[in-house]
């Protein structure tokens, strides 16, 4: 479609993205605006909007979108930044998406014929077709979460999507386990912090009572609840960080350039912002958080997952939310002065 004016729409992407995340919010019910992740939205929409946008002129931009091209794990994510969960909500998501870039498109079109804004609406509806066929492949992805079988989700200011836990990805002809990929993800940081002389910090957040919200909750409420997690941790998260999310409560944070001061600051921001969002029941969203540094903690991922798990079970096991500092080996067992804690 080379009459489509993409030059004109790629400086509104912006624009457009505000423009889709009020019409999301207009058409969401009131108790489920805290599930739309707005944050992410802000960020990742102006690139989806603007995947959208190129895919109007261009056919390679188009087969990007289509299943195993690389902008395909970006456009899935449209239902999900919405905050929807099920087919016809993350339909409604596209929907959306589909009326803004429209509306802008046609703002661009003041003196088009009647059969060029023909050509052009067929070419968009193509467009967010495939937009919406890989938005509810991951929508069934997220069906199975609420099944049992959790994602883990890597985001960072590159996405790093992953396929579902116990489903096996291959790639020319090697089968590789999702957990490996966000471990190999820590496994590559501590390379590259290594080779740089720069900190490194694993984060281990954990949702206090989990199993009683499943137990009380059905699946789509115990889901919404979850994500109210996710999105607090989302909204701390820095740019530079990657958050892997290994079941719906529970969460790691690979902090790059950062050591335990650091650390520990981020940790006590995302246990802040979990109990800032919205009350379960009546009563605030709280975590137990672990940590441990490159360096002081371990030189390898195995080790370092070790340490953040032992201090997480630790605050827990304290009643608080992050421990500052766990005891050397075997200190607790001979009257040491133990852990110190932060509430």
């Amino acid at each position: 479609m080379g009459d489509a004016p993409v030059e004109a729409l790629l400086p509104r992407v912006e624009d457009i993205t505000k423009g889709w995340l009020l019409a999301v919010l207009e058409q969401a019910p009131l108790e489920d605006a805290a599930s739309i992740l707005a944050a992410d939205l802000a960020r990742d929409g102006p690139r989806i909007c603007e995947a959208v946008v190129r895919a109007l002129a261009d056919d390679d931009d188009l087969r990007r979108l289509e299943p195993g091209g690389v902008l395909e794990p970006l456009v899935s994510l449209t239902g999900e930044l919405a905050g929807a969960q099920l087919s016809e909500s993350v339909s409604r998501a596209v929907d959306a998406l589909h009326a803004v870039v429209w509306s802008a498109l046609r703002g661009e079109l003041p003196g088009a014929d009647a059969d060029e804004i023909a050509a052009l609406a067929e070419r968009l509806q193509l467009v967010v077709e495939l937009v919406r066929a890989a938005a509810l492949r991951r929508s069934e992805t997220g069906a199975a979460t609420r099944e049992g079988v959790y994602p883990i989700r890597a985001t960072r200011a590159a996405d790093l999507p992953t396929p579902p836990a116990g489903e096996a990805q291959e790639s020319e002809g090697a089968a590789q386990a999702p957990d490996a990929l966000w471990i190999g993800a820590v496994e590559d940081e501590i390379v590259q912090a290594e080779q740089a002389g720069v900190p490194l910090s694993l984060l281990l957040v954990e949702l206090d009572d989990a199993s009683r919200v499943q137990a009380a909750e059905t699946p789509t409420e115990a889901s919404a609840t979850f994500g109210r997690f996710a999105q607090a941790l989302r909204g701390v998260v820095r740019r530079r960080d990657l958050l892997a999310c290994e079941t719906e409560s529970r969460a790691w944070i690979i902090a790059r350039d950062t050591g335990r001061v650091g650390a520990q600051a981020l940790a006590s921001r995302a246990a802040s912002a979990v109990t800032e969002a919205r009350p379960w029941r009546g009563a605030p969203l709280t975590v137990s958080a672990g940590l441990a540094v490159l360096g002081e903690d371990g030189r390898d991922s195995a080790s370092l997952i070790e340490v953040a798990e032992e201090a997480k079970f630790a605050a827990a096991a304290a009643g608080v939310a992050v421990i500052h500092e766990l005891p050397p080996k075997g200190e607790g067992e001979t009257g040491g002065a133990g852990p110190r804690l932060v509430s």
